[in-house]
């Protein structure tokens, strides 16, 4: 009877203590839960995935959330509320904030506006003047620098809702978990993604150090001609405090939504360079290689697809917001002070990196898929690495790399290095062209 309560099965025991192979064993029976327990304590895979969950994935989605991003699929059913909630508080900081830059003429292309187009022989109060004036700011100044921009910043934001919260679908903690499985170097891995972050955060603290100092060196808020329309002026440190918080808002949303591409590109690329790597030392088998690509294909496919189009936005409206800021920095660059004129090439320099990022990082991964298509042609020149291997096998490994075409995409189109380094030394030429063939001082802009 006693044995019966060690054992589940007492016939099971018996026929194990009459077996010659056991007879002079002298192993013990656990219970079923320590024997897991142990097993899951030992397990390499186990304690890699909640190290992986532990160090990249909880700090990523924490990021995410931060903006309301957190994929729903994660909250539990009485904590969907909460992210819920937090989207629309960023929605409403986002909207307030465009209000707000309307209202107190503040571009973020070259700070506060306070010049109007001048009008020579005609005085102040001219009817003629006031009818230009306010035609200037109700057709150009409205439409393409608050209209245009607040829309391509708030579609790019909705986009990533849906993306991030609805349509992750878990892909997102699926390639994580098996690039850190794949991985011999997951220590690289979470110090990588703590280095995009922190240069994230180190472009993020620029822009709000530009801002700050535009509004301290330019009273434009006071003057401004909506300002005294709405009869606030009052409560011009009010608005320029709720203003700068708007605006931090605004690009802490584009830092967090642009580095996180970054970093899914960076992990796709550790996925592919790995198992490149396996099967060149033949410590992955073709055919479970292979299911790996197919796996690949998919999370490429929703990055190109899905992830890609709140940043496609987003890399519209920073390249705009680069080119405005350079006309406008030759035009002013004999009359403003050197101050300003500092502080407006770095913040060219600034949407020029924030705008430039998602290319050169869809470049590289365009770079490494296209490297993959070399690992048939890569094996079959290693004779003692797959000796074991059949040639119908390294046949049917060539003709699949070979035929892989994969590439990385932003505004639907493939992004290549060759192309966007081409695009980055003509945009230069043009620049430096621009700026010494120009007569500034008649003011032929």
């Amino acid at each position: 009877m006693a044995e019966e309560d060690i054992s589940p099965s007492s016939s099971s025991v018996s026929t194990l203590a009459n077996s010659r192979n056991f007879a002079g064993s002298d192993c013990e029976i656990l219970d079923e839960n320590i024997i897991i327990a142990e097993i899951s304590e030992i397990e390499p895979t186990a304690a890699l995935l909640r190290y992986c969950k532990r160090k990249f994935h909880r700090p990523f989605v924490a990021i995410l959330s931060f903006v309301g991003l957190k994929p729903m699929t994660i909250d539990a059913d009485w904590y969907s509320w909460l992210g819920h909630v937090q989207t629309f508080l960023i929605l409403t900081f986002l909207i307030l904030g465009y209000v707000l830059q309307f209202v107190t003429g503040f571009r973020r292309d070259r700070g506060f506006v306070t010049d109007v187009p001048s009008k020579i022989g005609y005085s102040e109060n001219d009817e003629f003047y006031v009818y230009q004036y306010k035609k200037y700011f109700e057709t150009g100044e409205i439409v393409f620098t608050y209209i245009i921009p607040s829309v391509l910043h708030l579609s790019g934001f909705l986009a990533a809702i849906y993306v991030y919260r609805i349509a992750d679908n878990e892909l997102l903690q699926s390639l994580i978990e098996r690039v850190f499985i794949l991985s011999v170097n997951v220590r690289r891995l979470v110090i990588d993604f703590w280095v995009y972050k922190a240069i994230a955060l180190l472009w993020l603290g620029f822009s709000v150090a530009y801002i700050t100092f535009i509004g301290k060196e330019q009273a434009g808020i006071a003057k401004n001609h909506y300002i005294k329309l709405a009869n606030v002026t009052d409560t011009e440190g009010i608005l320029k405090v709720i203003l700068y918080v708007c605006l931090l808002c605004h690009d802490l949303v584009q830092v967090v939504i642009i580095s996180s591409y970054s970093i899914l590109c960076y992990l796709l690329r550790c996925y592919l360079n790995l198992l490149k790597e396996k099967l060149l030392l033949h410590s992955i088998e073709p055919l479970e290689w292979m299911r790996e690509i197919c796996e690949f294909r998919k999370h490429l496919h929703h990055l190109n697809c899905r992830i890609a189009i709140p940043v496609s936005l987003l890399t519209l409206l920073n390249l705009s917001y680069c080119f405005s800021s350079i006309i406008h920095l030759f035009r002013d660059m004999n009359t403003c002070p050197v101050k300003i004129f500092s502080m407006s090439l770095a913040n060219i320099v600034l949407w020029m990196v924030l705008a430039l990022v998602p290319f050169f990082q869809a470049a590289a991964l365009t770079v490494t898929c296209r490297a993959t298509q070399s690992c048939g042609h890569l094996i079959s020149i290693r004779p003692f690495v797959h000796r074991n291997t059949a040639a119908e096998e390294l046949n049917t490994i060539l003709l699949y790399a070979s035929s892989l075409k994969m590439t990385a995409k932003l505004f639907r189109v493939p992004i290549i290095s060759h192309y966007v380094c081409f695009f980055l030394l003509l945009c230069i030429i043009v620049i430096l062209t621009f700026g010494m063939c120009i007569n500034l001082s008649v003011g032929l802009f």
